[in-house]
């Protein structure tokens, strides 16, 4: 981070030197500024992990910027781990006038900078910042500035750009423009392998666009060309919580903060739930954050598993393994034999609340030393996914197949210690029996819960329900109605 105020009054524009002034940056803006038509150096911003940037008019900002079109705090910008060893950096306006990414207008909204990515200011001609990531993911592509980049696509209103977000068999994800939104979104394609296949597909689309809650990712549109069916959802620029988990220390977060994240997923559950709809995957990696740092924003995502009539059993085994109830875990290995989906999305719960807490699955091997953690072991696959195992990973699933048969929950760490409402509530969402096991709306009267309800929900109608609010949306009441 810049150790101190810099305006731009007081800034020699002689390039200082890259790394040794900064030993511990994770990236830099360069704030360049045109004179005489070239681009002049002016001065560089440090941005270090977990350590807020803001740019703005403000005396109190980072970065000071003494123009009259800037906002008082113009704009905030965030360095996260991005989970494969690099970084990612977001971007959130907080301006009047907006700010320009690429030469598109984004207003009120979270942006993710890319590598080479340039920042303008609308109405104060001549300034610039360009990105440049310094921790980068081991396959990271060369510093490409806009301009350098693959060509875009314009898919319906929105436009495709060509940095991946995320890949599998199932589907890739790319980052997309929403330009008359002013807008990032994720764009999620889908090659379409039969003709048959799509009319599903649509219907699963058509289910989830009717969605909206606060705290379930967002269907902002779908596009079909050719043989692929493109899904625009809404972007969430601060990670997962499976990347957040595992950079805190101890790889859990204090109990104040599991709570308040369990929270938002119960909500979002509820929601699901009472529409007779089950997630089926609920893991780490599909909780995303909207808001970096303690005590975020959480959306659940991912509903590629999901499943409308959930009362219903289904011979369909679908989740990751480490997260499956016994009842799903018996269908796994039993053709003939089948399970309910709400009471796997809440025994999932059980396991994330586990994990968050002390920092271990309750079903790997019994100790720390022993598992090294539930995290050493990669983020967990979904059975539909075509990966090869080796020798190792089919032993090692084994055991923990039967270990959540057998559903013996201990709490032999030290952490749980005066956490006995909460140990409570992880035993009764992890109770073999699906019939016995709590629901959503078993779980939120909880005692764990029911204790703090007033605190929690200020908190929420704060952080979740203003958040949506000041982006403009239709005003929701905590269970996503207008």
């Amino acid at each position: 981070m810049v150790s101190q105020q810099i305006s731009l009054s007081r800034v020699q524009s002689k390039k200082p030197s890259r790394t040794k002034r900064f030993p511990n940056a994770d990236a830099i803006l360069y704030h360049m500024k045109e004179r005489n038509s070239v681009q002049v150096f002016v001065a560089k911003i440090v941005l270090c992990k977990n350590k807020p940037v803001t740019i703005g008019r403000n005396p109190k900002c980072t970065y000071v910027l003494n123009e009259a079109l800037v906002s008082g705090t113009h704009c905030k910008f965030n360095a996260l781990p991005s989970g494969n060893g690099g970084i990612q950096v977001s971007c959130t306006d907080m301006s009047t006038n907006g700010t320009q990414l690429n030469g598109y207008k984004m207003n009120k909204t979270s942006m993710i900078v890319m590598d080479g990515d340039i920042l303008e200011f609308p109405f104060l001609a001549g300034h610039r910042f360009v990105c440049h990531h310094i921790t980068r993911d081991p396959d990271a592509q060369p510093l490409l500035l806009p301009e350098q980049r693959n060509a875009i696509q314009n898919v319906g209103p929105y436009v495709l750009t060509s940095h991946c977000l995320g890949s599998g068999s199932y589907a890739t994800v790319h980052l997309a423009m929403d330009p008359a939104g002013c807008r990032q979104l994720a764009c999620k394609t889908i090659k379409i392998k039969r003709e048959q296949d799509c009319a599903s597909l649509m219907k699963e689309v058509r289910l989830l666009q009717a969605l909206n809650h606060p705290n379930i990712n967002k269907v902002v549109g779908n596009e079909r060309i050719g043989k692929s069916l493109h899904i625009f959802l809404q972007l969430c620029t601060a990670g997962d919580l499976y990347t957040y988990i595992t950079t805190q220390p101890g790889f859990c977060v204090v109990e104040g903060e599991a709570k308040y994240i369990m929270y938002q997923v119960l909500k979002g559950l509820r929601y699901l739930h009472t529409r007779n709809i089950s997630h089926r995957d609920i893991k780490p990696e599909n909780l995303l954050l909207l808001t970096p740092g303690p005590y975020p924003y959480i959306q659940i995502a991912d509903f590629g598993l999901a499943r409308p009539k959930s009362y219903q059993e289904t011979l369909n085994v679908a989740g990751t393994v480490s997260y499956l109830p016994p009842e799903g875990i018996l269908a796994l290995d039993n053709n003939h034999m089948g399970y309910v989906g709400m009471p796997s999305d809440c025994w999932s719960c059980g396991i994330i609340l586990f994990i968050m807490l002390c920092g271990r699955n309750p079903f790997d091997d019994g100790t720390r030393e022993e598992d090294s953690r539930w995290l050493l072991s990669g983020r967990g696959s979904s059975i539909s996914d075509d990966d090869d195992e080796s020798q190792t990973s089919t032993r090692t699933e084994n055991h923990v197949k039967k270990r959540i048969v057998r559903g013996i929950v201990e709490f032999k760490d030290t952490v749980w210690e005066g956490l006995d409402e909460a140990k409570s509530l992880v035993l009764d969402l992890l109770l073999p029996d699906p019939r016995q096991r709590a629901t959503v709306f078993k779980a939120f009267d909880h005692t764990w819960f029911s204790r703090e309800a007033a605190e929690l929900e200020r908190e929420y109608g704060i952080s979740v329900l203003g958040r949506v609010r000041n982006a403009g949306k239709p005003q929701l009441t905590s269970d996503g109605i207008p």
